[in-house]
């Protein structure tokens, strides 16, 4: 029964994250369309900017809660669910709440001294103020996970990225705006917007779930904090540094590109067709996994809890099984259909040239998520964190003397360097603490040589057909 579920929800899930994934590609071509190359490069740099106090807020919070109300539920003390959640909702308002306000405060040093251009604070601003609704957000999140309802965070992640893409074609259609920054302020307006009513919609169907599952009378629960900080603490250090080493990776990469030679115009144009047109169409396969691999940290938790070794391998393989054969698919349609995607998307050779050229990383790519949800749930988010900022700090070396001097194909050969050195880390670590082996004949050279040979028929037929 516990099985049906968790494959019910699973595929639910999926095609929700398939949808929201198809609406949200679709949302960054009609931003490239609308904003050009140097637009959509300037809104990645203003997210990349912003991800920082988003990881401060909301990182680790979620995997935290999960893990304190799955605890409870198994040792049968829900009474004191209500509490604990409480408390974790409390410390996402205080800490995202006193983020916001220094982001708000410092939105122009931050425009001018990290952006290049302080006329784009108001986008900054119009962040910050959506902030604590996702700090909340990610908390009860955590919590849908613990009691086996993730679907109930469907609605609300539907409300707000539907609301937001509304929202912005609207203001575009009304407003018009002219120039890069003007259309960033819109875009992040509607994006805040969105945050609010979806974190709305989730708070009445979290209120809703406490009561199915809570007695109506609870307990105060003891030691939130410390294992708040036990649980989330490794996390958002591990993704505060790297979001942070990331940060100044992205910031440094326009910089390098006219350190090479190339205008204000020409590096944020270059960096916006790889970090905001190839890379999200790379990771667009990949709903099919992100579910799944949401729902496999508190089923590890639990069996991790309860000592279930066995259990652990097993799904621990058939994870990753499923990971290589759907990883390999992905990677062999980029290779073979990579040029018709960039043009189809983005009108874009350019960008259809880097999802050809990138497509060897997407198996990794894939597997490393994956690989990290697992870890989370066996209690090894600190092995994460040391991997997480070795990488990250490797890249910003290697992006600070590399990039000024060889230009965009130093920052690609560095992609490839990175994407093997972190997954092959994080691998290595699962298989040892699970005592897992992964037979790569048949979990991935055979889906590589069926997806190969299967899209090499598709691309002689497409060739034939149109002649």
């Amino acid at each position: 029964m516990q099985k049906n579920q968790f494959f019910r929800q699973g595929i639910v899930l999926t095609a929700v994250s398939f949808f929201m994934r198809v609406t949200g590609i679709i949302y960054r071509s009609y931003l490239a369309r609308s904003m050009g190359t140097e637009g959509v490069g300037l809104y990645q740099l203003i997210f990349t900017v912003f991800t920082l106090s988003v990881t401060l807020s909301t990182s680790g919070i979620s995997l935290a809660v999960t893990r304190i109300v799955s605890a409870r539920l198994v040792k049968g003390r829900s009474d004191t669910v209500r509490s604990a959640v409480s408390r974790c909702l409390g410390y996402c308002l205080c800490v995202s709440c006193s983020i916001a306000v220094i982001f708000l405060m410092l939105a122009p040093t931050l425009a001018d001294r990290l952006l290049g251009t302080e006329q784009a604070a108001p986008a900054l601003r119009m962040l910050a103020v959506g902030l604590p609704f996702m700090s909340v957000c990610t908390c009860m999140r955590g919590y849908f996970l613990a009691v086996d309802e993730s679907l109930s965070t469907i609605s609300g992640d539907l409300t707000e990225q539907l609301l937001t893409i509304g929202l912005t074609i609207g203001l575009f259609s009304w407003m018009h705006p002219q120039t890069p920054t003007d259309a960033c302020m819109l875009a992040m307006a509607a994006s805040s917007t969105g945050e609010i009513a979806g974190c709305l919609l989730t708070w009445c169907l979290y209120r809703r779930s406490l009561k199915r599952h809570t007695p109506p009378k609870g307990v105060r629960s003891k030691g939130i904090f410390r294992s708040l900080l036990h649980i989330a603490l490794p996390g958002t250090m591990s993704s505060a540094a790297r979001n942070l080493l990331g940060t100044t990776e992205n910031l440094m990469i326009p910089r390098g590109l006219r350190q090479f030679g190339a205008s204000y115009s020409e590096a944020m144009s270059a960096y916006g067709v790889l970090q905001g047109m190839a890379y999200p169409a790379l990771f667009f396969p990949s709903a099919f996994l992100t579910a799944f691999s949401s729902l496999l940290i508190p089923q590890v938790a639990k069996a991790h809890a309860a000592n279930r070794q066995a259990y652990i391998r097993h799904v621990t393989h058939r994870a990753l099984a499923a990971t290589l054969a759907f990883g390999s698919a992905a990677m062999v349609f980029f290779l073979f259909f990579g040029k018709e995607t960039g043009r189809w998307l983005y009108n874009s050779d350019t960008a259809g040239f880097y999802l050809q050229l990138l497509a060897p990383l997407v198996i990794l790519m894939y597997l490393d998520g994956v690989v990290d949800s697992i870890l989370k749930g066996l209690d090894e988010q600190f092995s994460s964190f040391k991997y997480n900022v070795t990488d990250s700090s490797i890249r910003v070396i290697l992006v600070t003397f590399l990039l000024p001097r060889f230009g965009l194909s130093a920052y690609i050969c560095i992609l490839f360097f990175s994407t093997i050195f972190n997954a092959s880390l994080s691998i290595h670590r699962l298989l040892k603490v699970t005592d897992l082996k992964i037979d790569l004949l048949h979990d991935l050279i055979l889906p590589l040589a069926v997806s190969s040979a299967l899209a090499a028929v598709v691309k002689c037929f497409l060739l034939w057909f149109g002649k």
